[in-house]
């Protein structure tokens, strides 16, 4: 995993949490980089789920609360820095992940591996169906995000997850049957 979205991980958690339990966390997760991520680096994503781990021993939080937590705060920061121009409604930008923004992540970084976030299907405006696929178990952080998704655009939206692998939580692959309702403004 790119060392952007461990940098991310960490200040979401000093911000939730302080600093001395990322400290804490840093201390104690038993990391193989040692804690010390440059945002252009690569990490194996088991270290990341150490650092989850790890928070959520300390703190009691599930670690899939705190992967949709950190998946609607890494959303803000990669909407901020990659805005996506023209689009303006939330399965937009969830249609654009797996033809537009995926494959510009691998022009830009050629060793990226990318999860498959596929749109199944989409009825109108109101109904999508979106597929998440990758041998991270990081279906509960494309969750955060895809939340993050309906405030970002102004949209009241629900959904529904269903389990697509047999493994324990956290989820490799899942299926979100998302609808959306009205404007929030």
């Amino acid at each position: 995993m790119k060392g952007v979205v461990f940098r991310e991980f960490l200040d979401h958690a000093e911000a939730v949490f302080g600093v001395a339990l990322v400290d804490q966390v840093l201390e104690t997760a038993d990391l193989p980089s040692g804690g010390a991520y440059t945002s252009v680096g690569y990490y194996d994503h088991e270290e990341m789920l150490a650092l989850v781990g790890r928070t959520s021993e300390l703190t009691g939080k599930s670690v899939r609360d705190l992967l949709v937590g950190f998946g609607s705060t890494l959303f803000r920061s990669l909407i901020e820095s990659h805005a996506q121009k023209g689009v303006s409604h939330p399965f937009d930008l969830l249609e654009r992940i797996h033809g537009v923004i995926h494959r510009d992540v691998r022009k830009l970084y050629p060793d990226a591996e990318v999860p498959e976030i596929i749109v199944v299907e989409r009825v109108g405006e109101g109904r999508i169906v979106v597929e998440y696929r990758s041998a991270r178990p990081m279906a509960d952080l494309c969750e955060g995000m895809i939340k993050a998704t309906f405030a970002y655009y102004g949209k009241d939206g629900d959904y529904d997850i269903i389990r697509l692998d047999n493994d324990c939580a956290p989820l490799r692959e899942a299926r979100f049957d998302i609808t959306i309702g009205a404007d929030t403004d």
